[in-house]
């Protein structure tokens, strides 16, 4: 479990030597920031396009963000660096197969989530076990160019032949997440309602978007906490990715000599 608090001391120091990260990284607390200032439409054709078109362009930067965050952090990780332009480019080139990743994930999921559209949050606790594998396959588009298929698989080797280091590492971000969006809330309560302890009975724990997704003031301490946990936890896999694989060809290697 050595492994564990390497990735994770070393992770937390990467996601400060970069700069080109954090353009991509603050995109989905920009469509949070989005949401949250939003009004009830009028009804009237000219506002209800406007408010189709922002939400366009919203899906489209948080898309960016979902490719150049792993982009940038895996060509950091190997010692290379990338300008916001070339991250764009790949975001284009590599937007079909982690489309077709995406699309494969949720069409597995969908008839759980159809049959148990409320439990959404509590399934994706257990998923976080396997997020690895979703990281690595990123990783592999990017390190490989591979199709769908062999990227998976590639990744699931991975994640089984280290399952404890990587499934613990799923949990660990996901207890992280956890802390900063109920830290959070809690800050947000007790500073709107002047620091009365009594406020904090009407927090929802288990999710408190639920209650304060218009709130803006938890929508920018929320969106700073996630900003960072983002790119910490896409470091972190990064290394992972990195050690595991040259491990696996230093294996594969040797027994090819053998």
């Amino acid at each position: 479990m050595a492994d564990i608090f390497l990735f994770m001391q070393h992770g937390w120091k990467n996601i400060w030597k970069q700069n080109t990260i954090w353009v991509f990284s603050i995109l989905p607390f920009l469509n949070q920031l989005f949401i949250a200032f939003q009004t009830k439409p009028a009804s009237n054709l000219p506002w209800s396009i406007l408010l189709l078109v922002g939400s366009f362009i919203s899906l489209i930067l948080l898309f960016v963000s979902y490719t150049g965050v792993p982009y940038i952090e895996y060509n950091f990780s190997i010692g290379k660096s990338v300008t916001i332009q070339e991250t764009l480019s790949a975001t284009r080139r590599f937007s079909g197969k982690i489309l077709g990743c995406s699309c494969l994930g949720i069409l597995i999921l969908s008839p759980w989530i159809i049959k148990n559209p409320t439990k959404l949050t509590l399934l994706l606790q257990p998923l976080s076990l396997v997020s690895a594998v979703w990281y690595f396959s990123m990783f592999g588009f990017f390190a490989n160019d591979w199709g769908i298929r062999q990227t998976l698989k590639h990744a699931w080797l991975i994640f089984t032949a280290h399952f404890n280091v990587l499934a613990t590492l799923g949990i660990i971000m996901t207890i992280i997440l956890k802390i900063c969006s109920v830290a959070s809330g809690i800050l947000t309560v007790l500073i709107q309602s002047g620091f009365n302890a009594t406020s904090l009975n009407t927090l929802n724990y288990i999710n408190p978007s639920i209650s304060l997704s218009k709130n803006v003031l938890f929508v920018l301490l929320n969106g700073i906490g996630q900003t960072i946990f983002t790119i910490f936890s896409v470091s972190v896999f990064a290394l992972a990715y990195l050690k595991y694989t040259a491990g696996q060809k230093q294996s594969t290697n040797h027994q090819h000599n053998v």
